[in-house]
């Protein structure tokens, strides 16, 4: 019975810290790409080993917000109260099309400041793959949260119990394919809940395929370009053929 209770006693910090974990990412894209983001996430203290310190991420991502001109970040804070970390993030952006490339140029400025592993790092932002097939934006996201986790932990996801990463985001445009969770009724906005500890072994898995981006009149400018300019080419080659 002894060595049980000591077994117990030997856990219950995992449990205590583990089971406070709580990720929520929220996007809203307007109908001329531009937008704004909000991150809030809740981590155990426990994983700022592997993180790194919450004053040089506040650095680093100001020395970002001051490089970039087409992001601007409103509300930043990152602090420890008793055993959790928390993390909240707010900005707003002129075209959600280079998020993808803000992120990629910063990511040497941000592992210089804050001496964190990449892979760590993309534990929780994952690989993301935002772009425009032919005129129909695209989105993939895979992210593998277990890296930041103590070895403990990864051996006994269970001990996550109900922590989630929760995303949505909010477009200006009916989404045609998706694998969210949940779908709201005009079409327009997208959501994802993940139990963590479900996804361990196999990757959270995150996929859109919306409508056009921008504006409708925007494509009925460029129809009625394409046919003056095609007008124009057959009033010229007419003229020619008189000639």
């Amino acid at each position: 019975m002894f060595p049980r209770i000591l077994t117990l006693l030997f856990f219950l910090p995992f449990v205590a810290l583990t089971s406070c974990v709580e990720g929520e990412e929220e996007l809203w894209i307007n109908d001329d790409a531009s937008g704004h983001v909000v991150l809030h996430y809740k981590i155990p203290s426990i994983a700022l080993r592997r993180l790194g310190d919450p004053n040089d991420f506040i650095k680093a991502l100001e020395l970002i917000d001051e490089k970039e001109e087409m992001i601007e970040i409103t509300k930043l804070s990152f602090e420890v109260k008793s055993s959790r970390a928390i993390f909240h993030l707010e900005a707003k952006f002129d075209d959600a099309r280079e998020l993808l490339s803000i992120t990629e140029r910063n990511k040497p400025i941000f592992a210089e400041e804050t001496s964190t592993d990449p892979k760590d790092l993309d534990s929780i932002l994952g690989d993301i793959d935002f772009r425009i097939d032919g005129i129909t934006p695209a989105f993939d996201r895979i992210v593998r949260p277990s890296n930041i986790f103590p070895p403990m932990v990864n051996k006994r996801p269970k001990m996550l119990g109900s922590a989630t990463f929760k995303y949505c985001i909010h477009l200006p445009t009916k989404v045609k394919e998706t694998n969210a969770h949940s779908i709201s009724d005009d079409g327009k906005t997208v959501s994802w809940i993940f139990e963590l500890r479900n996804h361990f072994e196999d990757p959270i898995d995150m996929t859109l395929r919306a409508g056009f981006l921008f504006p409708w009149w925007t494509c009925l400018l460029i129809v009625t370009l394409i046919v003056i300019i095609l007008g124009w080419l057959m009033f010229q080659l007419k003229r020619r053929n008189r000639t």
